[in-house]
């Protein structure tokens, strides 16, 4: 910290439970509004850049300080009423108070914001392209994953607070509307995860692990269901999974999502593909007949044995896929001196490892897919791409979570 922030921070009288009243002048990714009070930075959730409001500090970590929301004494022309009576007590939606064509436009500054602060590019060397919307915006959701809360009801954790459950009635932003809170299945201290796909909607148990703890049950009969196999279709293609396992949870956008991966790549038939991180095989699938080979590596067997039927089912024979970890994958492919033409990566939301930065430096693919949804990460792993002597062509941003703090993303890097 300079001396000069610390003599600022030292004439600030701020402590907890003071109510100040301040200008939003920015929105925070994770979607808190920003301001300033006595030149210090103050958060405040579910607030518009413009607007002046009222609110309570609760918190200060270092030089920031974080605020509730009392009253919003100049609204923003953006603002709308919520459409979930339990926005703000739930903590899955953040912007459900903001018009949704205005959503966009934050996502693509925070964005840009992010490159230049984390990545240290210059605003001149982004080309960030207007963001991609979602084509549902409410009940667009495959997944809902519901917490018992007291005797006979499900619920949601409340914002900020894990510990405490409220029942929930309906989730405006799942794809099905019926009313969850009295489910009738129940399991000592078990979580309910509801599920639907392109066929008929089901459920499982999980505990506070993520384990799973039960099979397939139909959600209409209730009964268990002896296969372990869901199918979700695009574009025709039907791709397998277990019906645990991570399957992107806004299928409305898929398509674009694809065709972004596919255009950005321009696979011709003598290309090799290499899909990083490649789960049930999708990327890879939807670019085998363009190119000459399409390979996979996951490091779940279950994934990768799903890929390998999904190849199958779709008539495919120039695929292979590896269940292996990315990193000893790589290494190998670099010891082989293989050639890559294509390489896709979509990683977890903490981004690439430095072994599979290295790998990839060292295979020198003509063309890189980065496929993320964590912006962060997206750019400290872009800076290294282009220090080594990749080209950044175009980054385009995309809603897959309409309403909430995350977005997606699809980049393309030449070399």
């Amino acid at each position: 910290m300079c001396p000069f922030a610390f003599l600022i921070l030292f004439m600030t009288k701020l402590i907890k439970n003071d109510i100040i009243e301040l200008e939003i002048t920015d929105i925070a990714f994770g979607g808190d509004g920003v301001g300033r009070v006595d030149g210090c930075v103050v958060f405040v959730p579910f607030t518009i850049i413009g607007e002046t409001v009222r609110a309570k500090i609760f918190r200060r970590k270092k030089r920031f300080y974080f605020a509730d929301l009392i009253e919003v004494l100049k609204p923003s022309p953006e603002r709308l009423d919520p459409f979930c009576q339990y926005y703000q007590k739930c903590g899955g939606c953040q912007y459900q108070h903001i018009n949704y064509n205005y959503q966009l436009k934050i996502f693509k500054k925070q964005l840009k914001d992010i490159m230049t602060r984390l990545g240290n590019f210059e605003p001149e060397e982004l080309n960030i392209l207007d963001l991609l919307p979602s084509p549902r915006t409410k009940n667009y959701r495959n997944r809902i994953d519901l917490h018992q809360c007291g005797e006979t009801e499900y619920g949601f954790c409340v914002k900020n607070f894990s510990r405490q459950k409220f029942p929930l009635k309906k989730c405006k932003i799942f794809e099905l509307e019926d009313d969850f809170s009295e489910f009738p299945e129940r399991r000592p201290e078990q979580l309910l995860v509801i599920r639907t796909h392109s066929g008929n909607p089901y459920f499982y148990f999980k505990d506070d692990h993520n384990e799973v703890k039960s099979g397939l049950y139909d959600l209409k009969t209730l009964k268990p269901v002896k296969s372990e196999d869901v199918f979700y279709e695009v574009d025709g293609k039907i791709y397998k999974s277990h019906y645990s396992g991570f399957f992107q949870v806004n299928r409305w956008i898929l398509h674009d999502l694809i065709n972004l991966v596919s255009s950005f790549a321009q696979p011709k038939n003598t290309d090799v593909l290499l899909d990083v991180y490649c789960g049930v095989g999708i990327f890879a699938l939807s670019l085998a007949e363009k190119v000459k080979k399409a390979m996979g590596v996951e490091i779940l067997e279950e994934s990768i044995e799903y890929a390998k039927k999904n190849a199958e089912g779709l008539g495919l024979t120039n695929t292979e896929f590896t269940a292996e970890p990315a990193e000893t994958y790589m290494r190998r492919l670099v010891d082989e001196e293989k050639h890559i033409d294509i390489c896709v990566v979509d990683p977890p939301r903490n981004g690439l490892t430095n072994k599979v930065v290295s790998a990839i430096k060292k295979l020198k693919p003509e063309k890189l897919i980065y496929v993320s949804c964590g912006p962060s990460t997206f750019a400290r792993d872009a800076r290294k791409f282009v220090d080594a002597g990749y080209e950044m062509k175009k980054i385009q941003p995309l809603d897959l979570f309409p309403h909430t703090k995350h977005f997606e993303l699809v980049a393309e890097f030449r070399m």
